[in-house]
């Protein structure tokens, strides 16, 4: 099959994708993810028109994966039980794709609906999990914005070489890290 046969978006997003995490978010073009794909560059406008709306795409996608990833981790599970796979699975993402998730913290900034509504998906799925608690609205937003702050301090820490001691595992700093935020939680109806 010929590159030009199998070019859409989502094998463009992909390609780039990759390009992302091989040379990092600021160093990738529209000319460069063509040469990948073995087309010309212009057949990407197609597509996309110009890098910006490429540079969107990439954050959608890195946004819609995180969701993924979170979302399975999940499934099945409730409570604190679900928070710390939840928080496992936010950490493996980060470092598993650490220029993809640079492109997920540029969110605030994007001024596209689709991303808009990718990245309350994502938050949502912690909503979800602290339904079982019961707690107010407004209290339940206070603990997942500082749920995913924690997360985002350590792993945003971690990805700039922080936390090399050999005195203490990363892995368990994290965990603990995690564990004492879910213990500030109870179920009492009152909350």
């Amino acid at each position: 099959m010929s590159a030009k046969r199998r070019l859409n978006t989502e094998t463009i997003l992909n390609t780039a994708a990759e390009l992302v995490e091989e040379n990092g978010l600021e160093n990738v073009s529209l000319l460069q993810v063509a040469e990948k794909l073995g087309v010309k560059s212009p057949s990407l406008y197609n597509h996309f028109s110009g890098f910006k709306e490429l540079s969107l795409g990439i954050a959608r996608l890195a946004i819609s994966r995180l969701g993924d990833t979170i979302h399975s981790a999940a499934v099945g599970r409730s409570k604190g039980d679900a928070l710390m796979t939840i928080a496992l699975a936010y950490r493996k993402f980060a470092r598993e794709n650490p220029e993809l998730y640079k492109a997920i913290l540029r969110f605030p900034a994007y001024n596209d609906r689709s991303i808009q509504e990718a990245g309350h998906a994502v938050v949502h799925i912690l909503y979800q999990v602290m339904e079982s608690y019961h707690y107010s609205k407004e209290k339940t937003i206070h603990f997942v914005r500082g749920f995913r702050s924690a997360l985002h301090g350590f792993v945003s820490l971690e990805e700039v070489g922080f936390f090399q001691s050999t005195e203490a595992d990363v892995d368990k700093s994290f965990e603990q890290l995690v564990s004492c935020l879910i213990s500030t939680l109870n179920t009492r109806e009152d909350n």
